[in-house]
């Protein structure tokens, strides 16, 4: 899907990029299966001009997509049984979506509306015959293990696609989206003209956080209260453990001639499952790093350094 301005230098900038891309990766545009959608505001001699440069049709239907709505409507409601169906919803109907979905946060009525249509196609006998839907909606996002049939929830799965890419930002700092947005995503606000991508990307920030820990190395760059660097603690951080704590970094808890805690000032400030908790956890040399702790793997995600160094949204 590309976008571009409505006018005779938009159509030709555009033609010149597909036919650069044609070149590159020996793949030709399939034109008979391409249209063009205009925006509301657009006039009909600017369609025209764009329509004669481009070569392809003009469509007012954006929803229509190979025949989707035809196919959903006609053979598979006719031809599929209720395990057919289940199938076909798992592998076509909330497969669909997904591209958008790891770009551009939906908004919850449109996630809804997504999971009405897939409800109504699962419970209906036939075309144009509505069944009786037996249980809600929701109950059907559990495990068949729990009873459930495992369909997605789609606005958490669109938060969980839009975290992958915040994971990415984090994973990998030197390609091009991210050295595009130059954001220190963990620690970035939300500005006033920032991009909808943007937006999107830091909404699914808080779902990212919450699997996060810091591996500690100096603990020089460490909060105490503020990061997570404990693990298996409750919510990760000592933020409402520890009252007027007058120490403000984790390096502040380490011997710094042994290079080891200092068990004496862990044990007289932090509750004792919290300094039991510290006292565990093995130290990293030099290194700090940040981690994602979730399905029991831990992987290195980047320096402190990196964030230091990038600069803010």
């Amino acid at each position: 899907m590309l976008f571009e301005e409505t006018t005779e230098k938009g159509a030709r900038v555009l033609k010149e990029i597909i036919q650069e891309y044609e070149r590159c990766s020996r793949q030709c545009v399939n034109f008979g299966k391409s249209a063009i959608f205009y925006s509301s505001n657009t006039n009909d001699e600017s369609k025209a001009t764009v329509l004669t440069l481009l070569g392809v049709r003009g469509s007012s239907s954006p929803e229509r997509y190979l025949g989707l709505p035809n196919m959903i409507d006609g053979w598979s409601t006719r031809l599929l049984s209720q395990g057919g169906k289940e199938i076909f919803i798992k592998a076509v109907l909330q497969a669909i979506p997904t591209y958008a979905m790891s770009v551009f946060l939906f908004p919850k009525l449109l996630c809804e509306m997504i999971e009405s249509k897939l409800a109504r196609f699962w419970w209906q006998k036939g075309a144009g015959r509505r069944g009786i839907h037996w249980c809600q909606w929701k109950l059907l996002y559990r495990s068949k293990d729990k009873g459930g049939l495992g369909f997605r929830n789609m606005a958490q799965f669109n938060v969980s696609l839009l975290a992958k890419q915040g994971w990415r930002l984090l994973n990998y700092p030197d390609s091009l989206v991210a050295q595009d947005f130059k954001a220190n995503f963990l620690n970035s606000r939300l500005g006033h003209s920032c991009s909808y991508v943007w937006q999107s990307i830091w909404a699914a920030k808080g779902a990212l956080e919450k699997g996060l820990i810091w591996k500690v190395g100096t603990g020089a760059k460490i909060s105490i209260t503020e990061d997570a660097w404990i693990p298996n603690y409750v919510n990760v951080r000592l933020r409402s453990s520890v009252e007027n704590l007058q120490l403000d970094r984790v390096a502040d808890l380490i011997d710094s001639n042994k290079r080891e805690w200092n068990r004496n000032l862990i044990v007289n400030t932090f509750p004792e499952d919290a300094a039991d908790l510290i006292l565990r956890i093995p130290r990293h040399l030099n290194l700090t790093m940040i981690f994602w702790l979730g399905g029991g793997i831990v992987r290195r995600v980047l320096s402190k350094k990196f964030l230091e160094t990038i600069t803010k949204h």
